[in-house]
């Protein structure tokens, strides 16, 4: 039972925290679909665009700078003044392949206010709510058990809004985990060998 001790603390010892960070939109306007996978790194999304829950897909549109906090994010072409989202439109985001923490900041301002609902279904908007927020403008919100749903649906409650980021945070593993976890484990099989031809 010890060396069950032994191999879990080398395993915790040799894993950290990794966060990785998404940028949505930026420039680019009209980006001609209305899917379209992000990635930085090790995560991926694909962002998808609705017109309603079960309704017709609609274009991505990018606005402002990526990264910069200023009407900068991804938005929606239905929405002809603003380019952004809005009414019962919403953008539903793929985080099949997402563990750990999720946080999205969104564009939100002047009274703009936002909610992200977890949901089982390709195109249909989700009915539980995890987050939402109100003039906080590239603040980074938890959103609150995200993984235990396969999309995230991000919608606007008032206004208009874009999605900016999104923030993964998980456990991963240091590179030279698999040495020590190799090393680890020829020790611990000297240590049971030499046990067994001691009794």
């Amino acid at each position: 039972m010890k060396l069950t001790y032994i191999a879990a603390g080398i395993l915790a010892l040799s894993s950290s925290l990794s966060a990785s960070t998404i940028f949505f939109g930026g420039g680019g306007g009209d980006l001609g679909v209305s899917s379209k996978i992000f990635t930085n790194g090790s995560i991926s999304v694909t962002a998808t665009g609705f017109a309603s829950s079960g309704g017709a897909l609609v274009n991505l549109f990018g606005k402002g700078v990526a990264g910069t906090g200023a009407e900068d994010g991804l938005g929606l072409v239905n929405d002809t003044l603003d380019h952004e989202i809005q009414g019962n439109s919403f953008i539903q985001l793929d985080i099949s392949g997402l563990t750990g923490v999720i946080q999205i900041a969104m564009g939100s301002t002047g009274g703009d206010s936002w909610a992200i609902f977890g949901s089982a279904n390709n195109g249909i908007k989700g009915m539980t709510q995890l987050a939402s927020g109100n003039n906080d403008d590239g603040v980074l919100v938890t959103v609150t058990n995200a993984t235990n749903f396969h999309y995230l649906d991000i919608a606007a409650v008032t206004n208009n809004v874009l999605l900016q980021e999104l923030s993964n945070t998980s456990r991963t593993p240091e590179p030279g985990t698999f040495g020590l976890l190799g090393l680890g484990a020829i020790g611990l099989g000297l240590v049971r060998r030499k046990i067994r031809t001691r009794g």
